[in-house]
């Protein structure tokens, strides 16, 4: 191999690094960076113990430092006083949400994107604002026998399931059909009547903690490191969740339409934005 083919393939591999070692954001001034490796920055170093690695940071970097994780450059705040100079002085600057790959362009690209995890425009300007006429002073006040009634169920089937405290049993599936129901209620007007053992209680709750996962910042490296995408393997798991939630979405959905038709239906997030012409949302627009 002659001197020049070294240099050129030298010269291809620099580059070919500093163009996947960059990141969304250039590098902040004036506030401490960790080091980190190429293309992987800091993500081998925060594992999956992100927390526990800033706390370590915290007694050499200071409360409030930057990383790298793949190609995007993320701050931790980690003291009450920072977190509220970012989080409460700047709100406004922080509105958006961050897209991660796996869940806004994978698990989100049929449903799209929920209040909590939209990035801010026009249709989350609009969302926002249905949300928070539901969830006015007066509004959750009127929510309570909703509760009351939820509540209740869950009570009674503990005591009946656990034969008056006599057995042990697991109570989480028990606060977890509380909070869909309560959830179900509210946005579309409609109740699981099941128990526990519901089918459709349990594909939801299990596909709702799955889709949580997608949304972590240490469970999908493919968020950030682009060149991971090239492997089919690391979607489909997220493609399998997308296309079960869609399911029980559209499920809701239609069951809601056809209450509204008959007039059956209960006054709900969802349906007041579907009688809405004002609201100019879509099936792609998730007001939860």
């Amino acid at each position: 191999m002659t001197i020049q083919a070294v240099v050129a393939a030298i010269a291809i591999v620099y580059f070919l690094i500093r163009y996947f070692n960059r990141t969304d954001v250039p590098k902040i001034k004036n506030l401490p960076e960790i080091p980190g490796v190429p293309i992987f920055g800091n993500l081998i170093q925060l594992g999956e113990e992100h927390a526990k690695r800033a706390a370590e940071w915290v007694k050499q970097y200071g409360p409030v430092f930057q990383v790298r994780m793949g190609n995007k450059r993320i701050i931790f705040a980690n003291t009450f006083d920072s977190v509220k100079y970012f989080w409460v002085t700047h709100q406004s600057a922080l509105i958006s949400r961050p897209t991660l790959h796996t869940f806004h362009t994978v698990v989100s690209s049929s449903q799209g994107f929920t209040i909590g995890t939209s990035p801010w425009d026009e249709s989350c300007k609009r969302r926002r604002k249905a949300a928070a006429t539901a969830l006015n002073r007066p509004a959750v006040q009127s929510y309570m026998p909703i509760i009351d009634l939820e509540a209740n169920a869950s009570i009674k089937e503990i005591l009946q399931d656990s034969k008056d405290g006599e057995i042990d049993i697991d109570p989480n599936p028990y606060f977890q059909r509380f909070a869909l129901n309560t959830s179900l209620t509210l946005n579309y007007g409609i109740r699981i009547d099941g128990n526990i053992e519901d089918e459709l209680l349990k594909e939801i709750c299990l596909v709702e903690r799955e889709v949580s996962n997608f949304r972590s910042t240490s469970n999908n490296w493919q968020d950030y490191i682009p060149l991971l995408r090239l492997w089919p393997s690391a979607n489909t798991k997220a493609k399998e969740f997308r296309e079960r939630r869609d399911a029980y979405l559209t499920l809701l959905l239609d069951m809601l339409r056809d209450r509204i038709a008959k007039g059956t239906d209960k006054p709900c997030i969802t349906g007041n934005i579907l009688k809405d012409p004002e609201a100019k949302l879509n099936e792609g627009n998730n007001p939860d």
